[in-house]
């Protein structure tokens, strides 16, 4: 492969720069260099030595473009992103976790002496850090043969962080079950199960954290602190001891960081007390001996610092620090250079530096490159300008390389196509390159990438190390807590009160304890599947049923009659759709493939899935009426795009509408840019086209010479005929009213039509569903983009201020949320006060639709820095140069509408804030504490469809079934709801339902004891998962999934586990009794059962078996019999493996 790194480091310049690297210590300043420049400079000189070297950017910001630079030089695993957010109260306040993992990754790879590149900036990088030893004392190695005392390392995990579960699922966390530990450390990839016997381990093996079963073998696990501070129990009392020591006021803030520091919770709130922990504290610069520095724009980083310490002070003003309290926050500026014999200055600019006696001033003049960003004519035109000029166009993408090369051609341009940069002649150059940064001009040569060439190139982000990534849902069926509704099919809604063990003759029995309205009813675990968790809208609270008043039933049956009625236009309405035939498709032209590479992501599966399974539709001839459902930014659009192209392309039209002119406007411009080149005409019809250009888009659409037109409910106005309609595509069809949804049916019929929607369709749902019509599912996020910055803090004004300057310094706009309308002028005059700069404006419900359309164009077109607003902004908006929110009031707002709001930042290349805000010195209900803190948990994208799955997905419910069906779903609970709607189809469809099956009665404890695993949550799982059990496959999974999780059965578990194979295996053979006397167990086989018997190979196989089984043959049946002990279960397996070997029946 070519690098494009060897044609830089061929320049003189660059040359004489490396060499003068070999040298011991020496300050060097580079002048005139651009960015890129920097990044390829900074690059050479870490393959050059074996030193690691920090890259030292101005900000945040600034940091991560050289990261993602540095990814695609280095590759991912050579370079570590060290940054902190600059908001001072901030970071000390609500730390942002995936920082935090990428700082203490930083630190674990220094520990382990690798060389790398380090990109920091000072905030960070003035940070105090726990010394080398603290981290090396404090990590440790787990393999197979170690003795270890289980409860000392027990106490260890909790020092360094890790928190104690029932169920380990995510980074951080660990479980004990008797001789099995659970453990996520940082840094690995998949969770971990270590299997002790005794006091020595036994083995370990990581597990998938979703289905909690083992997948492989692991050599080793490495554990690290999951913080930057950690202590034990006696590190605890002293630090405690020293803190409280000579102090005479201990205010607010010191009271709330004893408490978390005494739960090892806020870790971020506790390293300010880092000297009474290790006095030798230090910085991240200390880790290692080998080492040179590259800073970017001094001045720059002087001037932040300056920031950084009056933000500080401001904070330290309102903290009113007691007498005596010795707190750290930073390092001073100096320590940036401290102990660093090696450094180097870039500078844009020419600049001098007082500060520093220099040993050497290189020139290494470039120019960023010319970004064309597509525009193909204005390349070429230069190209014929510049003849003497040698340009390079250096690619990644063959296919770009090859489209690059016709268009010259066709322009009469001459061009060379090189294998290598040895090659390079002095006119055009075409070479297929790696590590193809921007590179711009330098020396005689001027190099191109595709970044600059076509401005929608498939964009590879670099990505964070976190392994937060893969998160479990919020909302399982398993998460049943004490207090929690329930359904119960026969019974109606109750509440869960936990389990209860009964015993009854030498028989343990777990059942389920459920509060009703008028008394408490016990439920044998085998009626489990009857029994659902209650899944309502967020902040509804459902009546507890009274048993036996008919109260269940009666509401039952009026939900059923109506769903028999869904379920009925369902049905008719599939028969109809097979019978229509549309127009068939020809198949995708050339067109088509490279209309789709323009897209400059990556397609997701789930995008590529939708488009293939809708072009084969069409080209079947069959009419295409697709639901799309996706998250907000996860692709929908470029779906409906591809379809759109595919119908333009066969002669047919298309309408897109969408619910406000905003939407609209965006599409438009999204369209506009897309389809422009291929010579497809789009255009836009809402109320704020002026009349007369109307008239002339609805007269070019009747004539067929507008091929795309985009809309509003305008759109469906009587004036607007389309000369070949084959394509309706209709986003968020819930928000539009009653009389357009009739008008939107009509222009229905017989085109294609794709409806798009935000609103996550519950997966019990779909099924139901697709018989109305077809659906796509789009869950995959879109590939590496930033994670949201997410924090959760009491209501803090310097955070506020600091938050919207950060972001109008940067460009960037600020959505502010409040949800109490009558609040909302109060705010403003705040932030006014806050923040004179901003030019503010709201927006809110009760506007009218025109004046609030008016306010967010305002914003959009950046006339206004803060939308100061109400969940308005919750759907539909994409304002990609928003990337702050604040949430003032977040505890008010449900998970789903925090998830949905929170979505609307991050959508670009720059790292995204989002503040949740709780009134100051409020607690917090339980409730909206956990909802908080799943939110900051949940960063990464996609949790959308994860984490709130209840309340979205009710939300959807509605949407696609109507209102009325929402509260039907209030009343009874979503799963209930579903499970009543399924049953109803299969009535309309004359489908019998299945019979109940009556078990038959066998004395064996069904019971999971204390001391095999004591968490209500994982027994009532252990009952489900027995219950599911059909076949001897099914059993032996079970008993390797229970063995592998919690440890060997004992052999009540066991006898339970083979009571449930025994049931399916006398449900084959017919059999509806068990005689069970203290010596003797009787079974009588039916004669038409019996008849199928091989009567000769099941005595030889009894007597295998055991000589206590005893035959008879009486009025042609068979009789089994077998002797057993008194209180001895066994006889249940003696049965099974007699009963199984029959084939004829099993």
């Amino acid at each position: 492969m070519n690098n494009i790194v060897d044609l830089y480091s061929r320049e003189k310049s660059v040359k004489d720069f490396l060499s003068a690297l070999q040298a011991n210590n020496y300050n060097y300043l580079v002048n005139s260099i651009t960015p890129h420049h920097g990044y390829l400079l900074t690059y050479l000189s870490f393959l050059a030595g074996e030193d690691t070297v920090f890259y030292v950017a101005s900000n945040p910001y600034k940091a991560n473009l050289a990261y993602e630079a540095f990814c695609r030089l280095a590759g991912f695993n050579n370079v570590n992103l060290y940054v902190a957010d600059e908001i001072v109260a901030a970071e000390l306040l609500a730390a942002s976790s995936e920082l935090k993992h990428e700082r203490l990754s930083t630190v674990f790879n220094l520990l382990s002496g690798q060389k790398k590149i380090i990109v920091t900036h000072p905030q960070a990088l003035l940070r105090p850090v726990f010394p080398e030893r603290k981290f090396r004392e404090a990590m440790f190695v787990l393999k197979a043969g170690d003795e270890i005392d289980l409860d000392d390392l027990i106490r260890k995990l909790v020092s360094l962080g890790y928190k104690r579960v029932p169920t380990t699922t995510l980074v951080g966390e660990f479980s004990v079950r008797g001789e099995v530990l659970d453990i996520f450390p940082i840094f690995s990839e998949s969770p971990l199960r270590i299997t002790l016997f005794d006091t020595e381990i036994e083995r370990i093996k990581t597990f998938d954290p979703e289905t909690q079963r083992s997948v492989g073998a692991a050599e080793k696990a490495l554990i690290f602190p999951l913080h930057e501070i950690f202590y034990n129990e006696e590190e605890k009392a002293e630090a405690v001891r020293r803190i409280k020591e000579g102090l005479k006021e201990f205010p607010d803030f010191l009271r709330s960081d004893l408490e978390d520091l005494e739960n090892h919770s806020n870790p971020e709130r506790i390293i300010k007390y880092v000297k009474y922990f290790a006095p030798d504290f230090t910085t991240i610069l200390e880790f290692t001996q080998m080492k040179k520095a590259f800073y970017e724009d001094y001045q720059r980083l002087k001037d932040n610092f300056e920031q950084l310490r009056l933000d500080l002070n401001n904070y330290l003003d309102q903290m009113a620090i007691p007498e005596g309290l010795d707190l750290f926050f930073f390092f001073d500026f100096h320590n940036l250079f401290y102990n660093l014999p090696r450094k180097v200055f870039l500078s844009e600019f020419r600049k001098t530096f007082p500060d520093f006696p220099l040993d050497g001033v290189f020139e290494i003049s470039g120019t960023a490159a010319i970004d064309y960003q597509n525009d193909i004519k204005a390349l070429v035109s230069d190209l014929k300008a510049n003849p003497e000029k040698t340009y390079v166009f250096a690619f990644e993408a063959e296919e770009r390389l090859n489209l690059l090369g016709e268009i010259l051609r066709e322009n009469g341009i001459e061009f060379k196509r090189i294998s290598s940069f040895k090659e390079l002649v002095p006119k055009v150059n075409l070479i297929k390159s790696d590590n193809a940064i921007s590179f711009g001009f330098l020396g005689k040569v001027e190099v191109f990438t595709e970044e600059e060439i076509f401005k929608r190139f498939k964009v590879q982000k670099a990505k964070y190390r976190s392994v937060m990534q893969e998160t479990k849902p919020i909302s399982s069926k398993e998460d049943l807590e004490i207090g929690d509704y329930v359904v119960h099919y026969d019974y109606g809604i109750g509440r869960y009160l936990g389990i209860k063990t009964v015993e009854l003759q030498d028989v343990r029995n777990d059942y389920i304890v459920l509060q009703y309205a008028n008394m408490e009813l016990y439920i044998a675990v085998e009626k489990i599947a009857l029994l659902e968790k209650y899944q309502g809208r967020e902040g509804v609270v459902p009546k507890l049923t009274s048993i036996g008043k008919g109260e269940w039933e009666r509401k039952k049956q009026k939900i059923q009659e109506k769903l028999e009625n869904i379920a009925a236009d369902i049905i008719a309405l599939q028969a109809k759709r097979e019978q229509i035939r549309g127009f068939k498709y020809p198949p995708d032209s050339e067109y088509q493939k490279l209309f789709e590479d323009d897209f400059p992501y990556e397609e997701t599966p789930d995008q590529i899935r939708a488009v293939t399974e809708i072009k084969k539709d069409m080209e079947e001839g069959k009419i295409v009426d697709r639901l799309i459902c996706g998250d907000v930014g996860y692709g929908k659009t470029e779906v409906a795009m591809r379809i759109a192209f595919k119908t333009v392309y066969s002669g047919k039209q298309v309408i897109y509408l969408a619910p406000t002119t905003i939407l609209t406007r965006q599409h438009y411009y999204t369209f506009k840019e897309r389809f422009a080149k291929y010579g497809i005409k789009v255009e836009l019809l809402n109320r704020l086209v002026p009349r007369k250009k109307q008239e002339k888009i609805v007269r070019e659409f009747r004539e067929g010479s507008i091929d795309i037109l985009i809309g509003t409910h305008r759109v469906l106005s009587g004036d607007v005929k389309p000369k070949d309609l084959g394509l309706l595509i209709i986003d968020e069809e819930q928000r539009f009213g009653v009389i357009h949804k009739e008008k939107i049916k009509k222009l229905k019929t017989n085109v294609n039509v794709l409806t798009l929607t935000a609103t996550p369709i519950p997966r019990t749902l779909q099924m139901a569903i697709m018989g109305l019509r077809q659906l796509s599912l789009i869950e995959t996020p879109p590939k590496d983009r930033y994670p949201v910055q997410t924090y959760v803090l009491e209501e803090n004004d310097i955070v506020i201020k600091e938050a919207i300057y950060r972001e109008i310094s940067r460009g960037g706009q600020v959505f502010y949320l409040h949800n109490r309308i009558e609040d909302l002028d109060q705010l403003y005059l705040k932030l006014r006060r806050l923040v004179p700069e901003a030019r503010i404006c709201i927006a809110h419900g009760q506007m009218t639709k025109n004046e609030l359309e008016d306010a967010v164009q305002a914003f959009i077109d950046q006339e206004y820095d803060v939308l100061l607003c109400t969940t308005i902004i919750e759907t539909g908006i994409d304002i990609p140069n928003t990337n702050t929110l604040i949430i003032d009031g977040a505890d008010y707002l449900g998970l789903s509408q925090i998830y949905q709001i929170r979505g609307r930042v991050g959508r670009t290349d720059r790292v995204a804030y989002a503040y949740l805000m709780y009134g100051k010195n409020k607690v917090l209900t339980d409730e909206a504490a956990k909802r908080l803190s799943a939110i900051k948990e949940f960063t990464n994208l996609g949790s959308g469809y994860r984490i709130a799955v209840r309340d979205l997905a009710i939300r959807g419910a509605g949407d696609i079934l109507g209102k009325e069906q929402s509260g039907f779903i209030d009343t009874v609970g979503l799963d209930m709801y579903m499970k009543l709607l399924s049953e109803a189809i299969d009535k309309v469809r004359n489908k019998k339902p299945a019979e109940e099956e009556k078990p038959v009665l066998i004395n064996v404890s069904k019971h999971v004891d204390e001391s095999y695993v004591s968490d209500d949550e994982i027994k009532i799982l252990i009952h489900k998962e027995i219950h599911r059990i059909k076949t001897k496959k099914d059993k032996e999974e079970i008993i390797q999934e229970f063995t592998d999780r919690f440890g060997k059965l004992n052999e009540e578990i066991l006898a339970y586990i083979e009571e449930r194979y025994l049931q399916t295996l006398l449900k084959a053979y017919g059999i509806k009794e068990v005689f069970e006397s203290q010596n003797m167990v009787v079974i009588a086989i039916p004669k038409e059962k019996t008849a199928l018997i091989s009567m000769e190979e099941m005595f030889m196989k009894a007597t295998e078996i055991s000589p206590d089984i005893i035959f008879e043959y009486k009025r042609q049946q068979l009789i089994i019999k077998i002797k057993k002990q008194p209180r001895s279960k066994n006889w249940i397996f003696l049965l099974s493996k007699l009963l199984e070997s029959e084939k004829n029946l099993v």
